[in-house]
């Protein structure tokens, strides 16, 4: 709904990471940290958002965080704007992509959603792979009324959600279907 905020609730990366591994680009403690993430199951934050009440939700996997992002905002005539700054990432994701690592994936998921995405001019090629990469047991993506931000957040936490946080917000539809800003 218009006027809602995106809360992501767990960091990108997962993509990048596994196929640095694949490569025996990235070290252990990279590769342990993605894992981690990967372990932690979304039944605590789906428990939170049922008990706040968000307005949609999907679940972030193989097409990145703006392909499902993109299904949820043109099945409900909106707009969302992502902030960049606001998207946490796996420790070590950035200097992979930086370094020239990306599935083949999270290219044909840049591929897809260009035509239907806004960028701002300081947005950087490898922030858009970062935020197409195919995750594997990515986090939620949820919409929810600003007024009940803060209790998601908490209720999030108080089930051991910790990375939780707002990564944008839903807007009246516009030109694209999403916005990007660094």
């Amino acid at each position: 709904r218009v006027g809602d905020q995106l809360v992501l609730t767990k960091p990108l990366g997962t993509g990048i990471i596994t196929t640095a591994g694949k490569e025996g680009l990235a070290d252990a403690a990279i590769l342990k940290r993605a894992i981690e993430v990967m372990s932690l199951l979304n039944k605590a934050s789906s428990e939170a958002m049922m008990e706040v009440g968000v307005s949609s939700c999907t679940d972030i996997t193989g097409f990145g965080l703006l392909g499902h992002l993109q299904t949820m905002v043109e099945a409900s005539g909106v707009t969302a704007r992502i902030h960049f700054s606001q998207v946490p990432l796996i420790e070590g994701t950035w200097k992979l992509v930086q370094d020239g690592v990306a599935p083949g994936g999270t290219h044909r998921n840049l591929h897809s959603v260009e035509q239907v995405t806004a960028w701002d001019t300081s947005v950087s090629q490898e922030a858009k792979l970062v935020l197409c990469d195919a995750q594997t047991s990515g986090g939620l993506l949820m919409s929810v009324p600003s007024g009940k931000v803060s209790d998601l957040l908490k209720a999030l936490s108080e089930r051991g959600v910790n990375e939780a946080v707002v990564v944008g917000e839903v807007l009246e539809r516009g030109a694209s279907a999403i916005e990007v800003q660094a």
